[in-house]
């Protein structure tokens, strides 16, 4: 299996990033690739400019801070197992974002590698330019 994991600081408080990341509506404007995004109480709809993923929420913690989802459509190939986990914690005056990912089949991981590169980039830049 395949497990990937990024991080970034950002300088906001964890309870307001949070707030940002965990809502879906504003995906897009923190993940590069994905252009629009929706949630239908169950699953997480993406449209990006490869097609259309679908994503379970698995877990949404609001104490501990802890968001998991699992793809289960729209992969370029068939997904064994798959699990992303975004972690917002406390780091000083601001938040550290945790970003990981398991994926079987390996294969997979270059594509997933960086799309979450480019997301945890897009979760920097957005918070310095949203102060």
């Amino acid at each position: 299996m395949a497990t990937l994991r990024f991080d970034t600081r950002v300088t906001q408080d964890p309870d307001r990033v949070w707030a940002v990341l965990t809502d879906v509506s504003m995906i897009p404007a923190w993940f590069p690739a994905v252009q629009e995004a929706h949630f239908d109480g169950v699953h997480r709809h993406l449209i990006t400019p490869e097609g259309k993923l679908k994503a379970i929420v698995v877990t949404k913690n609001d104490e501990l801070r802890r968001f998991q989802y699992r793809f289960v459509e729209g992969f370029p190939r068939p997904i064994e197992f798959h699990l992303g986990t975004i972690d917002v914690l406390p780091d000083g005056d601001g938040s550290r974002v945790v970003y990981s990912q398991e994926i079987l089949p390996e294969s997979l991981a270059p594509i997933v590698e960086r799309a979450v590169g480019d997301g945890i980039e897009g979760i920097a830049r957005y918070f310095a330019t949203h102060p």
